[in-house]
């Protein structure tokens, strides 16, 4: 029977729970985010805003106890925040990740050494599944690889919940959130931002704004888009669902178990990529919906989400027919045969997923920074450029290095004699920056194997 002293007055009102939401294992599932329906095929509704927040430490190198200390801070401030906004998409999501400087510079090797997920699919299966991010064969010489300790990566219905966040996690003040007083959230003595990089996806955003900043090829965006290209890029069938992308779901990419300590994390690749609207809607419907999905495509105009249903995939054998009796590559169909299962499967918890189902998640979302709102490394331009931050999840670094040049098309380009225009749509991207990072299980999102030193 419960007395006096052992109920929980502190938390008798806690607005953040009231929505019911359950927390997730992995910090890359967003709980509350809502499913319509286009034309019988099942889309998720995203968030609307995002931002992400790269940063390095400034503690010594060494310095276990400020090691320690950093990492008790960064946990109180994410608790404080998230017991004021909601885990769901009218609050807040707050997703941090390491890139490989922190587990090399910061983390003991022998700790690494005991911990860190090994790729399985991967010619020398001793390597860390997070892998240094490379320069691809159609990069231009000018790209950037960045080598950030830590990454955050914010999302919310309401631009103002993200940039209230990120001005009491990153500078000093007295502030509030919601008109709250916060006592432990100040984080930014011993991280020092390098980028800050904004951005919005869905409700029509891209056309909008591209035609307010009077972006060349703005009239030319579908009304309804929700990203710069034209397509839908949230089906529910084009996105890994639950727990598939993390280390040790799907068996053979790393040799991550149930028990280990970073399962329900995965590995987060980040980079922007401007994007040529002007050449890109140059290019007819028919000629835009095959180099987006395949030249087997036959959808209309108004479709904007073509069904991305496993029974959909293309896999090598169907790549290769279409290089050699139609001269062209869609871009989804350039890395289907990775980035979705090429057989049924049971993955480690029990779950049978059929054939064609995807493993790869995408959080990207559309830009118009040139290439940051804020970048302590580099030129930022004020002259607006239709761009997209791209995130996406996979269980191995080297699973997204494969899809990557994949999507380059050199092999198949060469073989089939392909011009640039007729290989996905490579041509009308340019790549600034890239990094790949650790995304730990939200169990273990403040500075990952600390306490274990």
């Amino acid at each position: 029977m419960a007395t006096e002293t052992d109920f929980n007055w502190a938390g008798v009102v806690d607005y953040a729970k009231r929505f019911g939401t359950v927390r997730p294992k992995t910090q890359y599932e967003l709980p509350g985010v809502t499913v319509e329906d286009h034309l019988g095929v099942p889309v998720a509704v995203v968030p609307l805003w995002h931002a992400v927040v790269t940063a390095r430490l400034s503690l010594p190198k060494g310095e276990l106890k400020d090691l320690k200390r950093a990492q008790e801070r960064l946990s109180q401030a994410l608790e404080e925040i998230e017991a004021i906004y909601p885990l769901n998409p009218s609050g807040i999501f707050i997703q941090v990740t390491y890139g490989l400087a922190y587990f090399k510079e910061y983390i003991p090797a022998s700790l690494t050494a005991a911990y860190m997920p090994r790729a399985l699919d991967d010619d020398k299966s001793q390597n860390w599944a997070l892998i240094d991010a490379i320069k691809f064969p159609k990069d231009p010489a000018t790209l950037i690889l960045e080598h950030n300790d830590v990454s955050f990566h914010f999302k919310s219905d309401y631009n103002d919940h993200i940039s209230d966040v990120i001005r009491v996690l990153f500078y000093p003040g007295a502030y509030s959130l919601n008109g709250i007083p916060l006592e432990n959230v100040y984080v930014g003595d011993f991280l020092n931002v390098t980028s800050i990089r904004r951005g919005f996806g869905g409700r029509g955003m891209p056309r909008t704004i591209a035609q307010r900043l009077r972006i060349a090829g703005a009239d030319k965006i579908p009304a309804g888009a929700m990203l710069f290209m034209g397509f839908t890029s949230s089906h529910v069938h084009g996105l890994a669902q639950g727990n598939l992308p993390s280390f040790e779901t799907v068996p053979g990419y790393t040799d991550q178990t149930p028990e280990s300590y970073f399962a329900n994390g995965t590995i987060m690749h980040l980079s922007h990529i401007a994007i040529n609207l002007e050449g890109w809607y140059g290019l007819d419907h028919k000629n835009r919906l095959q180099r987006m999905f395949n030249p087997r495509r036959t959808e209309q105009p108004e479709n904007l989400s073509p069904s991305q249903a496993p029974e959909t995939s293309t896999f090598r054998t169907d790549l290769e027919r279409d290089a050699k009796q139609t001269g062209i590559l869609g871009h989804n169909a350039q890395m289907q045969f990775l980035s979705r299962v090429d057989k049924d499967t049971t993955t480690v918890y029990g779950e049978k997923v059929p054939k064609g189902t995807v493993i790869f998640l995408r959080q990207d979302f559309d830009t118009v920074e040139n290439p940051f709102e804020f970048n302590a490394e580099g030129p930022v331009s004020p002259t607006p450029v239709p761009g997209v931050h791209f995130i996406g999840f996979a269980p191995s670094a080297q699973l997204f290095e494969k899809m990557r040049k994949e999507m380059d098309g050199v092999e198949l380009q060469k073989k089939y004699h392909l011009p640039d225009e007729n290989t996905g749509f490579t041509t009308f991207l340019v790549t600034t920056h890239r990094q790949n990072f650790l995304e730990p299980p939200r169990a273990r999102r403040s500075f990952p194997l600390v306490e274990l030193i």
